[in-house]
Formats: C-alpha cells, structure tokens, sequence
C-alpha cells in the first residue's frame, strides 16, 4: 500500500489551503490562551501540575478547530491507574495533540530540546513534568529519563516514546530505536505498544498548512511485561513492539 500523496491534495484546492490557514491561527491563539495560562501557573505553584490538567483542554480545543475526531480502542486493557512505558509510532506534529486529548492517562512525553525553541508551547514544556533530552548525548538523555521515573515511584504515569525518533516522512512505521524498551526492562515497567493512524493526512512532516477535517484512530494492545526480561533481550523485545504497533497500524486511515 502506497503513501497517499499529500502536498497535491493541499495545494490543489484553495478553499482548503484557506481553512488550513485558519486552522493554523486558531491553533496559534489557542496556545497563547492556554501555554500562557499554563505558565503563570506553573510559576506561581512551582510546580508542573497545571501542564496535566491543561495540555488534555488545550489540546482537545485544537481538535475541535481543526475538525478532528480520535477513535480508541484498547484503552480497557490497561489499568489507568498504573505505570507503563507507551512506545508509539509517530506520523506528525498532531500526535501531540491526539495524545492527551484522547488518553484519560498522566502522560510523560520524552520529547527533544529542539522544541524547546516554540514560543509560548517550549516555555511550557520547560516547566512542565515531561522529560526534555539531548538526543546528541545519550548517557546524559538516559540518565534524565531514569531520575524522572524515579521522582514518579509508587505513583501512576505513563513515559512515551516516539520510538521512530522522529516524524515518518510518507506514513510507514520504521525501525525503532532500542531507548523506550530499555528503560522497561531496568524499571520493570510494562510496555504498551501503541499504534497511531492518521495524523499524517492533517498536517504531514515539511508541511505547515493544515489539512482540512477527519479522524484518528490510536490502538492500545495488551501491556507486555519485562520483569522477568534480561537487557540481553532488548532486541528481541523491541522487534515484538515493532510487529504489534505495525499490525495496528492503519496506513490509509
């Protein structure tokens, strides 16, 4: 199955080309409204709970601007109060947006410092309880990520990874790095592999203009545990992830 050709799609209607402009200034108040808010609170309590409470508002709000609704399935097998590491595909900026707005779950995302650099949406982040990494120092990245699980110990959270390391440029699921499996087999932490399907046709990587209207669908499969799994095991771990996100994963959705 081939990669639906997007850029066409945008350019060639101008009455979308208009409602994706829309859309992206709808998306750019929301944020000042609510990434402003989120700060002010945050540096008033100092501390990042107003990131959870408002991120699932915020986002849902652009959800709704943008015309997009997300369908889940799985969400029944997984005990919302518990821990688990969320290895996910990624397709597009809007992953970050479905994500909360969909998953009744206190989400860590570990996301690169490079968006730090978003006015209003990176000094949010900064304050925030996700995990911010230098993905060109990995000992560093690694030793940020085990500090804040263990902040989180006897509590319930999830830590995601987009294990692809960045946007799939034209929507197929590509080799995972190894970093979301590792931390679940030294925290013993489960994992839940976790498929998202059609946020590519909304905003695709290399694109700014939105595209109008549609639905999302995430899968959540059944947690795998890895306490009883050895590091030695982590290639053989990731691969399972791999097969059960790409078997979840509905291309032309």
């Amino acid at each position: 199955m081939t990669a639906p050709v997007l850029s066409s799609r945008i350019l060639d209607k101008p009455l979308d080309v208009l409602w994706g402009l829309g859309a992206d200034l709808a998306i750019f108040f929301v944020t000042l409204w609510w990434g402003t808010l989120c700060i002010i609170l945050m540096l008033i309590s100092r501390r990042g709970w107003p990131a959870d409470v408002l991120a699932p508002i915020w986002s849902r709000w652009i959800l709704k601007a943008c015309g997009i609704q997300v369908d889940v399935e799985g969400l029944e097998r997984i005990d919302r109060n518990g821990s688990y590491v969320l290895i996910s595909n990624h397709l597009s900026n809007f992953d970050i947006f479905v994500i909360p707005a969909a998953l009744p779950l206190t989400i860590r995302f570990v996301a690169k410092k490079e968006l730090l650099r978003v006015p209003i949406f990176g000094q949010a982040l900064a304050l925030s309880n996700h995990i911010v990494i230098d993905r060109s120092n990995p000992e560093e990245a690694i030793a940020r990520i085990n500090a804040r699980v263990a902040e989180r110990a006897g509590g319930s959270f999830c830590i995601l990874f987009f294990a692809e390391g960045t946007r799939s440029p034209e929507g197929k699921v590509h080799p995972f790095k190894k970093g979301g499996v590792s931390l679940a087999i030294r925290t013993g932490l489960p994992i839940v592999p976790m498929s998202i399907s059609g946020t590519r046709k909304f905003l695709p990587k290399g694109h700014a203009i939105i595209h109008p209207r549609g639905r999302v669908k995430i899968v959540l499969d059944l947690p795998l545990e890895t306490k009883s799994c050895r590091f030695e095991d982590r290639d053989a771990l990731n691969q399972r992830v791999h097969e059960i996100v790409t078997k979840n994963y509905i291309e032309e959705y």
